[in-house]
């Protein structure tokens, strides 16, 4: 794993701390506050396996600042501590939280300001419960700071007097699959004051068709329209994924609903059905979605999908090469034939939907570009060259992706506008790019429960999906059936309690009017800003995030040339960082709330904040 070579690199280029590092006795709950007593529990050394097991530990030590580090004195210098232990947890110094990290964001936490060789630092890091990923202590490991990273305040300014762009009707949309933990009013209700503009759904059609008698099928659109409502109540336009098969039209037994119909007409006619049901309902579905990750294997070809020339040859002008797995071409005839079937039964009933895919699991490469995609360029290419064959829609384009970072998500939306660039006919066409599930994690990971993952996905969007014009985003998934933490890649828990992520959506969602252009970002620091004439409001988005390592930077902000509506206004800044608007942290507090406040003289704004680690903060400028 890159964890373990980033570990392996460090451990070459630091040295490990020269201390005594005890671990405490388990507690079956999270602690508040670290222990007063770092003189029990049990030695425990650098590469010890950690338990796997649901109890939380502290693993304390203290500490003396050495004169030397790699053989650079210490004296005046920022120095601190690369830790990581276990699969997650939160790191004290002298008493007060620092920092959270997981296996693979390990932590940097800061232990002095400005170093006196012998001085003492009290560290206690209290070990999560296991959810997954790491199992040792994997790093404990002195460093000097930059200088520049960790005190010279970096300066970002906006400049308000050119707009630069026409913000979105929302930025964060979300994605379900499978049902919902409930179709409340109360969970309509909060994700309305969320923000959200759009919903994409897949597991629509499982159990819309059933046999009836002989040879006749019934529709029951009572589970379908449950679906359609809420997203209606939300006020979000639908995405639907057109997926998975019902059994009545299984081509192959599959247990997992994956199987590719046996009767493509009666699939067409079921596409027919739905959108003309929804539009005579008044509630007709802007976009469908063609399945769900069918290059990760989640299609099974049924008899008719052969494998023939037809689609061996397009699949190889696709890929570029032939490709070696039969099976993988049959998979790709029948999600061809069912992308078809889609499209024209849907246009059928409403000549004005919008139809798109392939809905790749990770982005459109192969296994040899990126280890983590899975026959992405040929079904990527695949489908743009079957729509031109068969003069098809291709609206948009749509892909899935969790925990890469910003540059590659940002390479995949390139990848694709690339292959349009084959394809003029198709280019003009494709209006919109997708995301349709998006999370720090497509498993159950602990930064999903706190800041870590939020901040993670507001990097995501600064420096990807807004730069590379990934404009439908939809973070996977919505809410959990229960309230605890678990690493539950969900905004919302049981009663309807916002986890950190759902309040950065809510700050995004928010912006309104026009782009205003922002500089001064580092690879720590990115920010975006947007002005609302008709609010009078001028709202900064500002996100501190680094994959590993990251450090609370001091900043100041510029805004020059305010609009004359916020001369003499007011300022307000909400946060979503280790202590503020985090439900892991007190779930009293899990709302976004206003931390500051201040006043605007003139119209010229310098306000001075200390971003914390793995932080999103908005500041808005409001008209008196």
């Amino acid at each position: 794993m890159i964890r373990l070579l980033c570990a392996a690199i460090l451990l070459a280029a630091t040295l490990a701390a020269p201390a005594q590092w005890r671990v405490l006795s388990p507690s079956d709950q999270r602690q508040t506050q670290p222990p007063q007593n770092y003189a029990e529990g049990q030695e425990v050394k650098l590469g010890e396996v950690c338990p796997e097991d649901q109890k939380f530990r502290w693993l304390v030590a203290e500490l003396e600042i050495p004169a030397t580090i790699n053989a650079e004195a210490t004296a005046g210098k920022v120095v601190g501590l690369q830790i990581s232990c276990g699969d997650g947890g939160e790191v004290y110094v002298n008493g007060v939280l620092q920092c959270r990290y997981d296996n693979d964001h390990p932590a940097l936490a800061v232990l002095s300001e400005s170093a006196v060789p012998g001085a003492r630092v009290r560290v206690a890091v209290q070990v999560y419960a296991h959810v997954q990923g790491g199992n040792k202590f994997e790093q404990a490991n002195w460093v000097i700071i930059d200088a520049r990273r960790a005190r010279e305040r970096r300066v970002l300014s906006v400049d308000g007097g050119h707009p630069a762009g026409k913000v979105p009707d929302g930025i964060v949309g979300l994605s379900q699959g499978g049902g919902m933990a409930d179709y409340e009013a109360a969970t309509a209700r909060k994700l309305k004051e969320g923000g959200f503009k759009w919903f994409r759904m897949d597991n629509i059609f499982t159990g819309v068709l059933k046999a009836g008698q002989g040879t006749n099928l019934v529709y029951d659109w009572t589970d379908f329209d449950r679906r359609v409502d809420f997203i209606a109540a939300i006020g979000a336009d639908p995405i639907l994924a057109v997926s998975y098969m019902p059994q009545v039209l299984d081509a192959v037994t599959n247990h997992e609903r994956q199987s590719a119909p046996r009767d493509y007409a009666a699939w067409e006619e079921l596409c027919f059905r739905a959108a003309q049901h929804s539009a005579q309902r008044g509630k007709r579905i802007p976009f469908w979605e063609v399945w769900n990750e069918v290059n990760a294997g989640w299609l099974k070809p049924g008899s008719a999908d052969t494998g023939s020339e037809t689609f061996r040859q397009l699949y190889t002008s696709a890929l570029g090469k032939e490709e070696p797995n039969a099976e993988v071409v049959r998979r790709f005839e029948a999600y061809c034939k069912l992308y078809r079937a889609t499209a024209r039964g849907v246009l059928r009933a409403d000549p004005q939907a919008k139809v798109g895919g392939p809905a790749l699991a990770s982005g459109p490469f192969e296994n040899s570009e990126y280890g983590h995609c899975q026959h992405g360029r040929g079904f990527a290419r695949g489908l743009m060259l079957w729509c031109r064959q068969e003069k098809l829609p291709l609206d948009f384009v749509s892909w899935h992706e969790y925990f890469q970072p910003p540059e590659t998500i940002v390479k995949e939306a390139e990848a694709f506008r690339a292959y349009l660039a084959d394809l003029p006919e198709l280019k003009c066409s494709v209006t919109s790019f997708m995301i349709t599930e998006w999370n720090e994690a497509w498993w159950a990971d602990r930064p999903q429960d706190h800041e870590l993952g939020a901040a993670w996905c507001a990097n995501s969007i600064t420096r990807a999906f807004l730069p590379a014009r990934i404009d439908r985003p939809c973070f996977f998934y919505v809410k959990q059936n229960d309230m605890s933490f678990r690493g539950d890649y969900s905004l919302l828990m049981k009663d309807n309690l916002p986890k950190a992520a759902y309040n950065v959506a809510k700050i995004f969602n928010s912006l309104r009017g026009d782009w205003l252009p922002v500089a001064g970002g580092d690879d720590d620091v990115s920010a975006v800003a947007a002005w609302d004439a008709p609010a009078g409001r001028l709202a900064v988005v500002l996100v501190n995030f680094r994959d590993r390592y990251a450090l609370r930077r001091p900043v100041q902000l510029r805004v020059n040339s305010l609009p004359e509506a916020l001369k003499d206004g007011r300022w307000q800044e909400s946060v979503v960082d280790a202590t503020h608007s985090n439900a892991w942290h007190d779930p009293a507090k899990a709302e976004l709330a206003v931390v500051r406040t201040g006043k605007i003289s003139g119209l010229h704004l310098a306000w001075e904040q200390t971003l914390q680690p793995n932080s999103v903060t908005l500041l808005e400028l409001l008209r008196p």
